[in-house]
């Protein structure tokens, strides 16, 4: 019943109300009816059914029928978070009541809120009243990086917006894990690595910095920075025998009782659970804290009740529970990675030793362990996270039982011993302790540490981890020859496009990459928001590089900062080298007007001929051909210069299959003349799905509608691919093929 429960789960939040789920359903009823044995599957799959539906329409469905979001609207909630340094002006609320609608006291939907700076310092558990301007929250969808919306989802982001007016109802007593937060960093604020326990004591990641992060995922140690399991089972080890010392002196000094009459090892236990869940309450109770200690009291039960289950089974009923928590953890990677980690762990545990081997040495385990870890997760590390940590494998050798055992306890006495006396020069000779063996596998390591592999497709990942389970699984190890034979069809019946055109989703703005043969050329870069969130950095650069791209040509169409907001990020990642050949390595030139080879591509950039006299009509205009299909990027042109290209140029230099919307789709471009002259098949709209500017306008729409022009809009279908075969162009829209259903 647990097979079918976790199937159940998997299937149904990824894929419910498709047609492969209605066929696992099916599926399975027609083998419950002939083998009987499947029939505890499929119930096990109903249930977990009624389980995620469950979950999405208690904790993740809330009512927005009565919102008038084109107004300002009252608001009443509490502060949650508090972003930046005080003075702030961006705070997440988490919301009691939007205009007349209220939220229940136990599932209230969050809201990420601009607030005018202001003299008053924010706080959390701050209860606030005012006037706001909410929108429901709508990330930017691309084929790789960050996903916003499905962040926003798991953490019951509900709206964004902006609070114009406010005031303090009341400034709740701060509860006990803010009062605990506050008193870990008064006790370790002062030392060089407070990040890291401050961190490790509340689960808060709020102090850790961008370099910070950067050194800790390539020794490998990020899972340090994540409550779970290793954390969990640390306290509860040294709870356990801090418990059974308590005991033995108790005991001891109760002489003449007889000590057998005690059920002492349920006291050890309990002891440690109990301490073990204010660390997981102090810690924030973050999802994969949460499941460990699941998996903890598990593991205690069925201990307690003498029941004889291996380990695998115990592996799979602990999943099936935290599911039963809440399904919806599958679209947690860090799930897996536990998971998996765990699976290890057990392999390694339940394999029996040589004869000849009385006690298997722990170093030698713990050797083992990594290794299968490192085997394991590898292919997981590489298609998340586009590469893998290869001095891991050795650093967690030592950082583990270093942490274990030294690290970890010290903290959790010294936290301890601080609320009672002043230890800050013990505390600072630890720390420079620790600062030092840190830097040291910083500079052993350099910055060989991370391998960055590319990118793998979901079809090499499974296939890898089908080849793994078909070998370690004895019965059916002969048959591993079979996903070997059907991925090697895949692979062969998988035909590779000429080239591809990806418009990525970038808010009100244009970045466009066209890769022919691993070498491309990218057409502006995007904007960059408070003079820190390039849209290049964040978006265009991961994708170039997870994809093995070589970035050979840049063209900036003009000096807009939607255009050419990550110039800096640009010159950091190739020193202006792709600028060379259109704007002779510098930015605020208008591009030369010449034509090159991209491989087979011809690229030919065909304007400003001369000065119009504004930014937007000397844009560069480019078309991209193969001699069959060809692209025209004709960046914010309007109407006046789109009728000097008609101009200058006969209409069949200028006809395109697929067109790029001058200025986005503004009304004061895309002059009938124009189309009619470019005659494409498809046009993309570049824009936000939250216009201020209410682009693309209705009098383009038509104008394109009417010639029998597709439309295709990137805050409608977010990052939207084209790969282009011989004959044939296919459409790939982000928010389809990365679109759930509780998305709709």
């Amino acid at each position: 019943m647990c097979w079918g429960f976790l199937f159940g789960c998997i299937i149904t939040v990824f894929l419910y109300k498709t047609w492969q789920f209605y066929s696992c359903i099916v599926f399975l009823t027609i083998l419950s009816r002939y083998f009987k044995r499947f029939l505890p599957v499929l119930l096990g799959f109903i249930l977990a059914i009624f389980n995620v539906i469950a979950h999405h329409s208690l904790i993740y469905t809330f009512n927005t029928e009565n919102i008038m979001f084109q107004d300002e609207i009252p608001i009443v909630g509490k502060v949650h978070r508090v972003f930046g340094e005080q003075p702030t002006n961006y705070i997440q609320v988490r919301l009691s009541q939007v205009g007349g609608t209220h939220y229940g006291p136990i599932v209230q939907p969050l809201a990420n809120l601009a607030i005018k700076n202001t003299h008053l310092k924010i706080s959390s558990d701050m209860e606030l009243r005012g006037v706001a301007k909410l929108r429901l929250f709508r990330g930017r969808k691309n084929l790789s990086g960050f996903d916003s919306e499905l962040y926003a989802f798991k953490n019951q982001i509900l709206f964004k917006g902006r609070i114009s007016q406010f005031h303090v109802l009341a400034a709740e007593e701060e509860n006990l894990y803010h009062r605990y937060k506050r008193f870990v960093w008064q006790t370790f604020g002062f030392l060089e690595l407070n990040w890291f326990y401050y961190t490790l004591l509340t689960g808060d990641k709020s102090k850790i910095e961008h370099d910070e992060r950067e050194v800790m995922r390539t020794l490998g140690l990020s899972h340090l920075m994540a409550i779970s399991g290793l954390h969990i089972g640390i306290v509860f080890m040294i709870t356990f025998w801090v418990g059974k010392l308590i005991c033995w002196l108790a005991l001891t000094l109760m002489k003449g009782h007889n000590a057998q009459r005690y059920h002492l090892r349920i006291f050890y236990v309990l002891f440690g659970l109990i301490i073990a869940f204010i660390y997981v309450y102090l810690s924030g109770m973050s999802v994969s804290a949460i499941r460990a200690y699941s998996m903890l009291l598990l593991g205690t039960l069925v201990y307690f009740i003498k029941k004889d289950m291996n380990k695998p089974r115990l592996l799979l009923l602990a999943a099936s529970a935290t599911l039963f928590i809440d399904p919806f953890v599958l679209l947690n990677v860090g799930w897996y990675f536990s998971f998996i980690a765990v699976c290890a762990i057990f392999m390694v545990v339940v394999q029996k030793r040589a004869a000849t081997v009385k006690r298997m040495s722990w170093l030698i385990q713990l050797i083992k362990v990594q290794c299968y870890i490192g085997v394991l997760l590898g292919p997981l590390s590489i298609y998340i996270f586009n590469g893998l940590s290869l001095a891991g494998l050795f650093t967690n050798l030592v950082a583990i039982p270093l942490l274990s055992f030294v690290i970890f306890p010290f903290m959790l006495f010294g936290v301890f011993l601080a609320s009672l006396v002043n230890i800050n020069k013990v505390l600072e000779g630890f720390d420079s302790v620790f600062s030092w063996l840190l830097q040291s596998a910083i500079d052993v390591t350099g910055s060989n540490g991370w391998w960055n592999s590319g990118k793998i497709d979901l079809i090499t990942l499974l296939f890898i981890y089908s080849v793994f389970i078909f070998f370690l699984v004895a019965p059916i190890r002969k048959l591993m020859w079979w996903p070997v034979v059907l991925y090697g069809i895949h692979r062969l019946t998988v035909v590779q496009p000429r080239w591809e055109i990806d418009v990525f989703d970038v808010g009100h703005g244009t970045s466009v990459l066209i890769t022919s043969g691993g070498k491309a050329l990218l057409y502006d870069l995007g904007a960059k928001y408070f003079d820190k969130y390039a849209i290049f950095e964040h978006v265009v650069q991961p994708y170039i590089q997870e994809n093995g791209i070589e970035l050979t040509h840049t063209i900036l169409s003009h000096q807009d900062n939607d255009h050419i907001g990550g110039v800096d990020e640009l010159y950091t990642f190739d020193r202006f080298s792709s600028l060379a050949e259109f704007h002779n390595g510098h930015t605020h030139t208008h591009c030369a007007l010449k034509s090159v080879k991209l491989n087979s591509l011809s690229v030919e950039t065909i304007w400003p001929k001369f000065d119009l006299g504004s930014k937007n009509n000397n844009s560069c205009v480019v078309k991209v051909s193969d001699g069959t299909f060809s692209f025209l990027l004709p960046g914010d042109i309007e109407r006046r210069a789109e009728l000097s290209l008609l101009k200058h140029y006969p209409v069949g230099q200028l006809r395109s299959t697929i067109l790029l919307a001058p200025h986005h789709g503004s009304k004061t471009s895309s002059s009938e003349e124009f189309i009619r002259a470019v005659n494409p098949e498809h046009v993309i709209y570049s824009r936000s799905y939250y216009s201020p500017w209410r682009l693309p306008h209705p009098e383009v729409v038509t104008r394109y509608r009417d010639l029998g022009i597709n439309q295709l809009d990137t805050a409608v279908s977010g990052h939207i691919k084209i790969r282009v075969f011989d004959n044939e162009l296919m459409i790939i829209k982000a928010r389809v093929s990365k679109g759930f259903w509780f998305f709709r």
